[in-house]
């Protein structure tokens, strides 16, 4: 199992927070509409009749805003808007043999100021177009072009993952083949395993150096104590070891556990 925070985003919403947010589908339906023009409060209770109450669309919003995710601008607390405040990617992958999340998010602060044409390379053949027809045949053109893109990464990435799926099994029956009997007798099996598993289901994370803490949390996906955290070190570095003298991939330079591949 695997929780991974993007590096170069400001996360600042538990993954456990974040599907309690997507889960709810008045909150996913607020999104959506707020991604395609900004709304007030009264606006969004009407475009969904009488289904949802006033009440209840100002406490979404209020949840929505509190985590950052939309913000509300305007002067005049009668006109108040609210449009979305932040770039959030959610990936999840369940096979067999691998679960991975991963998830990014990025704080936007004045996005029309932030997100401008120049910053794609296509200005100069923008600027050439003239008729405002055509510059909305231009800008759907691109935005077609980059839907096709992302298809073909999609369709790139899915046979990524089943070459990854691949790998793991054949891990696992060298685990099986080789070192079942010798983790058989630890006193902890289980937990040995998944050690290794889960360093390799991500060895980018790792290999520099293993943090026990981002172990930890990868593992146990969830928020601990200190004092239970300290404990949970103690025994994962004890089965570091263990590990380390059954394979040479493992290795201890002061205290510090290195992933060697």
């Amino acid at each position: 199992m695997e929780l991974e925070d993007q590096e170069g985003g400001d996360v600042f919403l538990s993954i456990d927070s974040l599907f309690e947010i997507l889960g709810n589908p008045t909150r996913r339906m607020i999104l959506s509409k707020l991604a395609k023009v900004p709304l007030g409060a009264s606006e969004l209770a009407a475009s969904f009749g009488k289904k949802i109450s006033r009440q209840a669309i100002h406490s979404q919003l209020k949840m929505l805003t509190d985590y950052g995710i939309i913000e509300s601008f305007g002067e005049d607390p009668r006109s108040i808007k609210y449009r979305i405040n932040s770039n959030l990617s959610l990936r999840i992958d369940v096979t067999p043999d691998y679960f991975n999340i991963n998830y990014n998010i990025a704080k936007i602060n004045n996005a029309r100021d932030n997100l401008e044409i120049k910053d794609t390379g296509c200005q100069v053949d923008y600027q050439k177009i003239r008729s405002p027809d055509k510059k909305l045949r231009f800008l759907a053109e691109k935005i077609k072009e980059i839907e096709q893109s992302i298809g073909g990464l999609e369709q790139e990435r899915t046979v990524l993952l089943h070459n990854k799926e691949c790998f793991i099994i054949e891990l696992k029956n060298i685990i099986k083949d080789q070192y079942e009997d010798d983790l058989k007798t630890k006193e902890q099996p289980n937990l040995e395993k998944e050690i290794f598993y889960t360093l390799f289901y991500n060895p980018i994370k790792y290999f520099k150096r293993i943090n026990i803490d981002k172990l930890l949390d990868d593992m146990f996906f969830s928020e601990m104590g200190p004092i239970r955290r300290d404990q949970h070190k103690v025994s994962i570095r004890h089965l570091l070891r263990d590990l380390s003298s059954l394979m040479d991939v493992f290795r201890e330079d002061e205290d510090n556990w290195f992933f060697d591949i």
